[in-house]
């Protein structure tokens, strides 16, 4: 009976095209085989009820909502997040949505959303969040990348190919690399506007601390979500994300807390 669970499961991970991996345990000194997660519950924590005092400019925030949007994003990058925005401080959040690229409050994207959850940059400093803000108030009203978004929509199924179980990390980074280039282009800059997930590459990227070498235009907030520790990422990030906790999950009714 376990051989046929695990034959099972086996199946299960090659039709959904899961990252995997293998990481030193650090107690027991021994590999340990991971799967990339969809959840946005923290992989070794429990879900964390975050004050918006506790947050700092520059984290960002990857959340889902309730219309089929947002049902088929999730669908299809097979995550439980399909929108990225960034938390500028005093109470903003830039984003770019269908209408454009938008600073709204953080009270309006809560409100938004059925779950978001919130990572950090280590390392970001005021003048990192500072520039964060300058590239949002000068994209402020800039346009929504449609074109991106709709060649990047039968990219996530195709990208499956090199997402197969038991890949390693160098392997799939240059398979993934080489499919995107082919077939979404690799012109880094490009003069679309921006999607959710490609404006906060974007952002970082201005503000000098890049999550990926790469084409932004590549990564949808399922990538993002994947970049947090300890979990299976899909590109080779160039930092790490930290989880800081929830502002709203689907455990719980809306659990933002003000100090």
């Amino acid at each position: 009976m376990n051989y046929k669970c695990l034959i099972l499961c086996l199946c299960l991970l090659v039709i959904s095209g899961c990252s995997t991996g293998f990481k030193k345990d650090e107690e027991t000194n021994r590999l340990k085989f991971s799967i990339q997660q969809a959840n946005t519950i923290p992989i070794k924590e429990s879900v964390e009820v975050l004050a918006v005092s506790d947050m700092l400019p520059g984290d960002i925030l990857l959340s889902s909502a309730t219309g089929l949007n947002s049902w088929g994003i999730r669908l299809f990058s097979i995550s439980g997040v399909s929108h990225a925005s960034i938390y500028l401080g005093a109470g903003e959040v830039a984003e770019s949505v269908g209408s454009g690229v938008r600073i709204i409050s953080l009270d309006q994207a809560i409100s938004d959303s059925n779950n978001m959850v919130v990572l950090r940059q280590s390392g970001l400093t005021s003048m990192h969040a500072n520039k964060l803000r300058e590239f949002s108030v000068q994209n402020d009203g800039g346009k929504y990348n449609y074109k991106g978004i709709v060649m990047i929509a039968p990219w996530m199924l195709t990208k499956r190919v090199c997402e197969l179980p038991l890949i390693g990390q160098t392997i799939r980074n240059f398979c993934l690399k080489t499919l995107a280039s082919v077939q979404l282009g690799n012109d880094v800059d490009q003069a679309n506007g921006f999607f959710c997930s490609q404006f906060v590459l974007d952002a970082y990227k201005y503000a000098g601390m890049p999550l990926f070498e790469g084409n932004s235009a590549w990564i949808t907030p399922a990538d993002i979500l994947h970049m947090r520790t300890d979990d299976v990422p899909t590109f080779m990030p160039t930092h790490r994300l930290s989880y800081v906790g929830h502002l709203k999950s689907w455990s719980f009714a809306s659990a933002i807390r003000k100090k």
